[in-house]
Order: structure tokens, then sequence, then C-alpha cells
């Protein structure tokens, strides 16, 4: 009967397990089988996901901190010959899928998060990753809006916070801060009613209170948690939730043993002057594993070790001992260090040697973007520097090894030439060496990116004079009743005319007041009042005022390479005579508007720039035996700037005030008499100098397969 029992024991278990294998072949039949991506027009970069079946509706979410875009595919598993592939893309870093309970995780690592977008297309998912202008695509989030904020209790005990936009949220950044989480999230404006504090403690789950507020244009979520905990962010429409988990105690074991460093099954171990080699005979049958120890591990070791990790207690006997050890597979291998490192050498110097007895072959690289000599001038840094280090070791070995069968970049048998005509290179070296050569150039040969620096240098000014007085002028009128009074006829009667623009020449005739006649060399109106019949003095009362603003605007315009310094000016060079030896040269002195640039693309479509803008005037009044003084304006300085957008580097103020009094001598003094014969004048001059940089970073088209 008993064994009836057991049989139908046996036969359920094998019935129930072939059940889960079909369950599961069926619950992710669907599979993702490959991953490309290629750079395309507008900046930017495509990653396609190639299913086996027709693609499911992914759910998304972004963590800032890494930057991160994650996304999960229900019911796919994941058939991959590389699970994780390097893009290096822009700001695509490298993307991995991981597949776990019956659903496929597809992560994008990034170098700053980016607005993108995704598609499906039958049987593909088409992820576009915007990087043209991320001020711009981050602008248009500011439409968006938070439309409801909630706390729900999980099926297993779990806190979910539930987050509804009013729209698809682009950039929801989750972190965990010791026992917090933050919620960043950009660009989304929040209703008054619910920026408030969630109490959830009578929930009994990791989470006590959930604070919202607004941070400028920003939202911010403080989860406060108790207890250990996991969180999860996925999105799924204008969804976003956040699930938070209290750890299982084998979690909590699990991550123990993590932080711990040794996670091997627990033994206990106490010997009294017990040989080395019997321990670690123990060890190996303990862990199952192969052993190989060599015939110089000898000597004697006491220990008393109780349930602590196998691996740790092999550590400790090695070390005590000073004897090392290599896995390979299932076989460990121990032995004196010395011994373990005077192995691996010669390893890789019979590496090295099978290396320099490879035939050497002849080929030719074509490059695309990069000169030819800049490459040659590169590897013969690289194998300069190579050279270095083998002296300065002490190895008298050829050949530097970068992968596991000796080949590397150059060798020292290479011989590389540059032909600037074709732009290829001629290598000669083993197989294997230029294998590697062309993986390098692949990383090298790429487009050098362009920035146009648009500078505008304004010079604006505002001028103000106002004056007032009496101006007396002579005149006479013969009997005729002809006027005269004119500088030639003061100079006959014997007065000594000084300033002749002080004396005017106009008719006054008859009249007694005359409005609009009188306008001196400047072009400022007055008043005349004539008091004659035959009389001989005109009085001028003047009050004038004038106000002006000037604008003069240059605008500079370069373009150059990433990294490489451009320069522009304009403006005079003035000559002048220069003594020396030799006699009197003529050497000139340049009076320019000039700007030099170094502009460096960083990640994130930002351009640091190492600025030089000069703004040179000659100022001829305040000249030297000829040569003119130079009036110099210059601005040094290094910026960091958005792509397209515009910084005001600085400016320089200027004000001047005058304030100035002519008057006749002696009758200008007398008290208020005195006041006809004075007239006031006050000047204020304002001038200032600013510069605005913006720089735009020229769009390229490149394809990567």
């Amino acid at each position: 009967m008993n064994s009836k029992i057991i049989f139908k024991q046996l036969l359920m278990t094998v019935l129930w397990g072939i059940f889960i294998s079909v369950a599961g072949a069926v619950h992710a039949a669907n599979m993702l089988e490959d991953i490309s991506f290629a750079s395309i027009p507008g900046d930017k970069v495509q990653v396609v996901l190639q299913f086996s079946e027709a693609a499911p509706e992914p759910g998304t979410f972004t963590i800032d901190t890494p930057a991160r875009i994650a996304l999960d595919f229900p019911d796919t598993g994941v058939a991959l010959k590389k699970k994780r592939q390097s893009i290096g893309i822009g700001l695509a870093r490298s993307i991995t899928a991981v597949a776990a309970g019956g659903r496929t995780r597809v992560v994008l690592n990034m170098v700053s998060l980016t607005t993108y977008s995704t598609e499906i297309d039958g049987s593909r998912v088409i992820i576009t990753l915007d990087e043209a202008n991320v001020a711009r695509s981050t602008a248009s989030l500011g439409r968006n809006a938070i439309r409801n904020i909630d706390f729900r209790l999980g099926a297993e005990g779990e806190g979910n916070i539930i987050i509804t936009f009013a729209e698809q949220p682009k950039n929801v950044n989750v972190k965990q801060e010791l026992e917090k989480l933050v919620v960043e999230i950009k660009n989304v404006s929040l209703p008054r009613n619910l920026e408030r504090r969630l109490d959830v403690n009578d929930f009994n789950t990791p989470v006590s209170f959930i604070d919202t507020f607004a941070s400028g244009k920003n939202i911010k979520l403080l989860v406060d948690t108790k207890n250990e905990f996991e969180h999860l962010g996925y999105q799924a429409g204008n969804t976003f939730t956040i699930e938070v988990k209290g750890l299982t105690k084998a979690q909590k074991e699990a991550r123990a043993k993590a932080k711990f460093g040794y996670s091997g099954e627990r033994l206990s171990l106490n010997f009294q002057d017990i040989e080395v080699r019997a321990v670690l005979q123990l060890i190996a049958d303990f862990t199952g594993k192969n052993m190989v120890t060599s015939d110089t591990v000898s000597g004697s070791i006491t220990l008393r070790l109780k349930n602590v990790p196998w691996d740790q207690a092999l550590a400790i006997i090695l070390k005590t001992k000073g004897l090392g050890m290599r896995e390979e597979g299932n076989v460990m291998r121990v032995a004196p260090a010395e011994e373990l490192a005077a192995i691996e050498k010669q390893e890789l110097e019979a590496k090295k040697q099978i290396a320099d007895l490879l035939p050497l072959v002849t080929e030719t690289i074509q490059l695309q973007f990069v000169p030819a000599l800049a490459v040659v001038k590169l590897l013969e840094d690289m194998m300069n520097s190579g050279e270095a280090d083998k002296n300065q070791a002490g190895d008298s070995s050829s050949g530097d090894a970068d992968d596991e069968e000796g080949a590397s970049y150059v060798s020292s048998r290479a011989t590389i030439v540059g032909d600037n005509r074709t732009n290829k290179l001629i290598v000669r070296d083993t197989a294997r060496n230029i294998a590697q050569l062309r993986y390098l150039i692949e990383q090298i040969d790429t487009p050098t990116r362009q920035v146009l620096i648009d500078a505008r240098v304004v010079s604006a000014g505002n001028d103000f004079k106002k004056e007032i007085g009496l101006n007396w002028q002579y005149r006479s009128v013969d009997k005729n009743s002809h006027q005269g009074g004119g500088v030639d006829e003061l100079k006959e009667r014997g007065f000594d005319v000084v300033d002749e623009r002080s004396v005017g020449n106009h008719k006054t005739a008859d009249a007694l007041v005359d409005l609009g006649n009188v306008i001196d060399a400047n072009g400022v109106f007055g008043l005349t009042f004539a008091f004659l019949k035959n009389g001989l003095i005109d009085l001028e009362i003047s009050a004038s005022q004038e106000e002006g603003t000037s604008e003069l605007i240059s605008s500079p315009r370069v373009v150059t390479t990433n990294g490489s310094p451009a320069k522009i000016k304009q403006g005079t060079e003035i000559p002048y005579l220069e003594q020396n030896e030799s006699g009197n040269t003529v050497a000139f002195k340049d009076a320019v508007l000039s700007l030099e640039v170094t502009p460096l693309i960083i990640p994130g479509n930002k351009v640091h720039m190492e600025l030089k803008i000069n703004k040179d005037v000659p100022d001829f009044s305040q000249a030297v035996l000829g040569v003119p003084a130079i009036d110099t304006k210059e601005i040094l300085t290094s910026v960091l700037v958005d792509n397209g957008d515009t910084v005001v580097l600085g400016g320089i103020f200027e004000r001047e005030l005058r304030t100035g009094i002519d008057s006749v001598p002696v009758l200008g003094d007398i008290p208020v008499i005195g006041a006809a014969f004075r007239v006031k004048n006050n000047q204020d001059d304002k001038s200032e100098l600013i510069i605005f940089i913006t720089p735009k970073i020229m769009d390229e088209t490149l394809s990567v397969r």
C-alpha cells in the first residue's frame, strides 16, 4: 500500500512539472529575438526591438539617477545572443534585456534623459530618442498636468502610489535616498488641491506619508517609508504607478549575503595543527568542486571556524598561508601566490611568442572622416607609449596583448603608412592585429560635429544736453534802415572779435520778437528779442535741450568643428613710424572687432566655450605723434550654454556728467544782474557695451548599424 502511495505521488509530481513547463512555454511563446539601433536624420537615435510574434504594448517608466528608460513587455521571453549591447550614439550608452516572472524588461542606459516615443509596427517596437533640442522638447512638457495622486493597497500587501496625468508623462524620475523615495516630475503643473500630505499608515505597508509639492516648474513627491523595502515604477498610458513592497525574510537574507560579500554554504572547522592540504581537501569535498593543489603547498594550520561560509573560510586559509587560487569553471587551482603569478607570466609570454611568429599581411583601411596622417600620428603615439611602459617595467618582450589570443592594435612589427590622396591607411601586420585595428578605427572614424557661434556686440548710448542763458549781440541801423553789425564792422570799430561763431549775421528788421530764426551751428533752436529802431544791441535768450539715443550693433559669426579654435576679426591696421637701429620703419597697430572661440560639445546637447572678444576703436583726439590711442573693450571668459540658447556674457557701463558756466568776465560775477551775462550747460552721456553669444550645433546625419 505504501509503495502505491509513493508511486502516485511521484506520478503527480512528474505531471505537475510537465504542466508547469508547458504553461511556461505557452506563457512566454512571444520572444524578443533581435535588437538593432541607428542614428537617423534630425539628430535622433532609433532602437528597434524585433519579436517573434506581434509586439505587445509596453509599460514604460524613466529613472533620472542613473539615467534610464525602461520598457516592460508582458508574456514575453528573451532569445538574444547577447542580453547587453553597447550603443554609444548620442545620449544612448547601452541596452539590456532581462526576462523574469513571465515578462521582459528592456532598459536603455542613457547619458542623460531626453524625450522619447514608442511605436508598434507588427512584430517590431520602434523607440525614437529625440536629442536635437533637449530644451525644446522639455519645454513641450509644460502643457502636461497632474490630475490625481492616489494610494491603494495591493493584493500582496504592497503599497501602490498611482499618479494620473492629463497626457502621457515623459520624464518621471524615481530614486531612493536612505529611507525615502524621491519622485521628481519635470515641467508638469500641479493643482492646488493636490499639494498636500497623504497619511497612509493605516494601510500597514512600508509607506507612511506622501508629501506632494511644487518646486518651480517641477513637481516633487517625498515618500516616507519604514522597514526595508523594494520599489518598482512603471507606466501605462497616462498613469504612472510606484509599487513599494516590504522585503521577505529570504530577500533580507539575500541582501545581507550580498552586503557581506560571501555567499557559500556555511560550515564549521575546528582543527589543531592540521595540514593545509588536508583542510583544502575537506573544503573540496564539502563544495563538490574539483581542486588541484600544487606540490609546493605545505605546512600545517590551527583553526576554529564556526558557521561561516565556505568561500570565506577558504579565503582566510589562503591569506594566512600566502597562497592564491584561480578558478576555471568547476576546477580550483591552489598554489603559492608567486607561483601563480609566474605561471600567468609564462602563459602571456607564450601568447606573445605565438603572435610574433604569425605571418604578416598587407591591407588597406578606408577612412571617411578623419585624415589618414592624423590616425598614423595617433597610432605612433600608442606604440611609443607602449614602448615607454615596457621600458619602465623592465619588460623586454615585444607586443602588447589586447585580447586573450595575444592580438593587439599595433604590434612591434607593424608598418603603417597614410595616403592623403585617397585618405587610406596601408597597414602591414598580422591578420589578428589588423582586425583589432579595424575595430579601433571604427570607434574614432566618426564625423566631427560643427558649431556655429553667433555673437552680437551691442554698444548703446544715451546723450542729454541742456543749456540756458542770455546771449548779447551787436547790431546797428543806418539812416536808410540798412542793418549792419557783422564781424567786419566790429573789427572796423576797434572791437577784438575772439569767437566769430558768437556773432550773428541774420536780419531782425523792425521786429520786436523773432521766433525760430535763430539756429546755431549745432542746430539748436532759440528765442530772439530785439530792442531796436535805430538800436545797437540784440539780446538772445537761449533755452535749449538735446536728447538722443544711439545703438551700434556688430554681429560676427564663425563656424568651427568641435574642439577646434576659430578666430574672426574686422577693423583697421593703423600705420605709424617706429624708430629702431636701422632708422624709421612703418609699423601697424590693430584696431579691430575680433572673436576667438573654442567650442566643445558635451553630452546633453550643451556647448562649452572658451571665448575672447575684443572691440577696439581708434581715438584720434588723443593721438601721440600721429598715432591714435586705442579705446579697447575686451571679455575673456568660459561659459556652458544649451544648444541654441543665448547667454549675456557681460557689459561695460560708462556715464559722464558735465556741468559748465560760460560768463562775461566781471559782468557775470555781479549778483542778480550777472545772471544776464551767464550761460549754464549740463551734459549727461551714458554708454553701455553688452555682448550676446548663441552657439548652434549644426545638424549631421550619421547611420550606424
